[in-house]
């Protein structure tokens, strides 16, 4: 939306300038909530009293501004079903015999014990061995004979 405020203050009436201000820009240069208010917030003030917003234009700014707030509650509802998607799948994995390769292209194959979620991210606990999730290349019903961990070159 454009500044709406071309035109100078009569003699003797002219505020005095104002010290420009600074909005500090996020790093992927995205406008932000906070970003957005200040922005309007800035339109409001510096406006023409005589020539006001339309309020078209500012009913039509605040469905906007719904909008994107009800979107972003909308991702950050998904984003928690996702989480709980992994959740409910890591933990269907014990008792069974998985495959898990790590950075280095090793293979690791063992039962499943237990499932953590910690700072680093969902963690599948083999024996004293803890492998991410997103590692698991394989799952198997468990065999019928005890697996320990094994590490197996690739």
């Amino acid at each position: 939306m454009p500044i709406i405020s071309t035109t100078p203050a009569p003699a003797g009436l002219a505020p005095a300038p104002a010290a420009p201000t600074k909005v500090p820009r996020t790093a992927n240069n995205t406008l932000s909530q906070q970003d957005f208010l200040k922005l309007l917030t800035m339109q409001l003030k510096n406006q023409d009293p005589m020539k006001p917003m339309d309020e078209n234009a500012m009913v039509s700014t605040m469905a906007q501004f719904t909008g994107l707030e009800q979107s972003t509650q909308m991702l950050t509802s998904l984003k928690g079903l996702g989480d709980d998607n992994k959740m409910m799948a890591a933990s269907s994995m014990i008792g069974r015999e998985v495959t898990v390769v790590d950075a280095a292209g090793n293979q690791t194959v063992g039962i499943v014990d237990g499932v953590e979620n910690s700072t680093t991210g969902l963690q599948l606990r083999m024996g004293a061995t803890l492998v991410p999730f997103a590692s698991v290349t394989r799952v198997a019903p468990p065999s019928s004979t005890p697996v320990q961990p094994t590490r197996i070159r690739a």
